[in-house]
């Protein structure tokens, strides 16, 4: 059988703003063979900005504002990677990541927005989206909460702070005053079109101030030019918007606000790998406001331009020409809006039918995504250069990386501390002086569940260490075996890079040095840690619980049903992303706290599940138990998910657990019941300790940032049972 033809070239979107969803959907329906697209997003959601208005009027919900990236991603044959960008190394084809390695590039993409400029003083700005959300929800509660009238005062006449201020009154109580403010109402408008805007304005009660805003600060508005300051509650900023500042440095051209210089292909005019579009680019010679419309209609251009510059060599760029006249729709609050082209106006329930018909086909476009089936494309011309050669691959350490690019890979990872290491990387074999009289041994690993390499290192770092950390021991160095799949040679040294990174980057906050390991190619990336540790004092085993224990676990279950639900398309980003945060955090906290409180017996929970784990801690024990279901702590959405069906792959084989247990009534069909043997990875700790001082040590743990529940209570033998 062919194989699959391996990545050979990276391109890169920096962004999930309006035109990169419509160059991910492009990718979805037309794949370019030997082309790896990744998306870096600060939000696993993207809103579109054009129902935001809606949103804050009530007419919409949250979901109905955001795309979910992870699934149009999965479209798309994209990697979605969430973090936040800082700068562009141009000469070595980077992008700088805040807390984190950079991620390479062949062909970049920005369509990452801008921000309004800075307010004089207090305030909220509209953009970034989701910032400004739960601050809305916010200044909402208060204003409904205050039994006195309020102000809220929007700065920025144009048609964003426009319409947001009639959205505000839509969904604010009567008596709070609302103030539009701005040196011209809808700049550029005919005379017509601002006596429609301002009777709609009237209608809706807010006062527009034809003035400049100079500060506000300590509820008081100053003006340019009127004399009096003004009082505000609250302000929010729709103001005009300014390029990130990081932006300036990179040495892309750019024009004198910062924003990057682009020609009629969207191509930057300084560097031919590099495309922008929407806010953040600046359009030579079809200058326009810094409009959503315009990032929605470029998306097409974008697209096509990216596919083929992406696959190299010569090809035909299609232009992007920006209208200069467009119908602009801006809706009332009231179930209208007013429509304005040219110099002509309207208004009526008409027009809000047609926006709001039209801004949810546009949505509908990315999230009802159609099933694609199809033979993968040819390798384009182009790109054949780069193909390693696939006839043969080796097996045994002929499938190993190339010494030089691993050296390299090596040489660029964080320094790490080797106090009690004599020899490690660069010799056959690690030597470590021994601190203790016990050394304890262990590995895990597992393939890759997530699209970024850099937060797999990270998890599974996490994920190899508890076992140590649940014998109370210290974890004193690592092994790594790290498996690649087949890409072009750079591609592959840059995936080791990042997945090792982020496994060194975890090891060294537990003074954990990785000293060795092994590399090998392979059809999925995976990543495996063994860890040495030595005891610290006492060694914790599972078979200490006694009864009348307490049991205790420091964190949610759910991460196998959230994992297989992401999967599947289903799980919903929030959920995704407390998934993440939960596998990506450390376990040494709370096992510092359990030592010190009454600790008799100690296991994490991983792909045993709850009752797996807890299974084994009863039988070293000799001990039985009661659970009590409603106390055990959740991730976001897993039971949803569970109601929908949704499951990992062992979870059928955990749940032949439950077989053991008595399961009160009301509990038969509890969503969580499934929960109970839920595979986890990077789990928590399940902990007996004493009832004289569960109380204490949960308020310990809480004080440590660690928030467990007490789950259980250790029975005498038979009793097992789910209360």
């Amino acid at each position: 059988m062919q194989p699959d033809v391996p990545p050979l070239r990276d391109l890169v979107l920096l962004g999930g703003g309006h035109s990169h969803v419509q160059v991910l959907r492009y990718f979805g329906m037309h794949p370019t063979a030997g082309v790896r697209i990744t998306l870096i997003s600060q939000e696993a959601q993207s809103p579109y900005s054009g129902m935001l208005p809606g949103c804050v009027a009530g007419a919409y919900d949250m979901d109905d504002l955001h795309i979910d990236l992870g699934p149009l991603c999965r479209f798309a044959g994209a990697r979605l990677i969430v973090a936040t960008a800082q700068g562009i190394d141009l000469a070595n084809q980077q992008v700088l990541l805040a807390n984190r390695p950079p991620m390479r590039f062949d062909i970049l993409s920005l369509n990452c927005g801008a921000s309004p400029a800075s307010g004089v003083g207090q305030g909220i700005n509209v953009k970034p989206i989701s910032l400004f959300l739960p601050a809305w929800q916010q200044v909402r509660t208060q204003l409904w909460e205050r039994s006195s009238a309020a102000t809220l005062a929007v700065v920025g006449a144009g048609a964003g702070g426009i319409e947001l201020a009639l959205a505000s009154r839509a969904s604010l109580p009567e008596q709070t005053q609302i103030q539009l403010i701005g040196t011209t109402l809808l700049p550029g408008a005919t005379a017509g079109q601002r006596r429609v805007i301002q009777r709609a304005l009237s209608r809706q009660r807010v006062t527009y101030i034809e003035d400049r805003l100079v500060n506000a600060a300590n509820r008081a508005l100053e003006f340019e030019r009127a004399g009096v300051p003004l009082v505000a509650d609250h302000v929010f900023w729709v103001t005009d918007v300014v390029a990130p500042p990081w932006l300036a440095d990179s040495g892309l051209a750019h024009d004198e606000r910062g924003f990057i210089a682009v020609d009629a292909t969207l191509r930057s005019t300084s560097h031919p790998n590099v495309f922008a579009a929407g806010d953040i680019a600046h359009l030579q010679g079809q200058e326009r406001p810094k409009a959503g419309v315009y990032a929605v209609r470029a998306g097409p251009t974008l697209a096509h331009n990216l596919a083929r510059a992406a696959r190299g060599g010569a090809f035909r760029p299609r232009k992007f020409r920006a209208q200069s006249r467009h119908l602009s729709l801006i809706g009332v609050g009231d179930g209208t809006a007013i429509a304005l082209r040219g110099r002509w106006a309207s208004t009526g329930r008409f027009w809000w039918r047609l926006k709001d018909d039209i801004d949810r086909r546009f949505m509908r476009r990315f999230k009802n995504l159609p099933n694609m089936v199809s033979k993968p494309p040819a390798v384009h011309a182009s790109l054949q250069a780069l193909l390693p050669d696939q006839q043969m691959r080796c097996g045994g350490c002929g499938a190993k990386l190339a010494a030089d690019p691993l050296a390299r890979v090596l040489a660029r990872l964080p320094a790490q501390p080797l106090a009690n290491v004599t020899l490690g990387m660069g010799d056959d074999a690690a030597e470590i002086v021994n601190a203790g009289p016990t050394t304890l041994l262990t590995v895990d690993g597992f393939r890759a569940m997530l699209d970024d390499p850099y937060l797999l290192g990270r998890i599974a770092a996490h994920h190899s260490m508890n076992d140590i950390l649940a014998m109370g021991a210290r974890p004193q160095a690592a092994l790594a075996l790290a498996a690649i799949p087949l890409m072009a040679d750079d591609m592959m040294e840059e995936e080791l890079f990042q997945l090792l990174s982020g496994a060194v980057a975890v090891l060294n906050e537990h003074q954990t040095p990785l000293v060795g390991g092994h590399s090998a190619e392979a059809a999925e990336l995976s990543l495996g840690l063994t860890i040495v540790g030595h005891a610290q004092g006492e060694v914790m085993v599972k078979g200490g619980a006694a009864v009348g224990d307490c049991l205790l676990l420091t964190k949610p279950l759910g991460t196998g049903v959230v994992l297989a639900g992401a999967m599947q398309g289903l799980a919903k980003a929030q959920a995704v992303a407390a998934c993440i945060a939960q596998m990506d955090t450390s376990n040494q906290p709370a096992v510092a706290v359990l030592r010190e409180h009454g600790l008799h017996a100690l296991t994490d929970i991983t792909g045993f599940g709850l009752l797996g784990h807890l299974g084994e801690m009863l039988r070293a024990s000799g001990c039985g138990v009661t659970l009590e279901l409603e106390q055990v702590p959740l991730l976001q959405g897993a039971t949803d998910l569970v109601a929908q069906g949704v499951r990992s792959s062992l979870q059928s084989a955990n749940a032949r657990a439950l077989d053991q247990y008595q399961i009160a009534q009301e509990h038969q069909h509890h969503p969580a019941l499934a929960l109970l043997a839920d595979p986890q990875t990077s789990g928590g700790m399940l902990a007996a300790v004493s009832a004289e001082t569960a109380t204490a040590c949960l308020h310990a743990l809480a004080k440590s940032g660690v928030d467990a529940a007490l789950v259980g209570r250790i029975q005498a033998k038979p009793t097992m049972q789910v209360v």
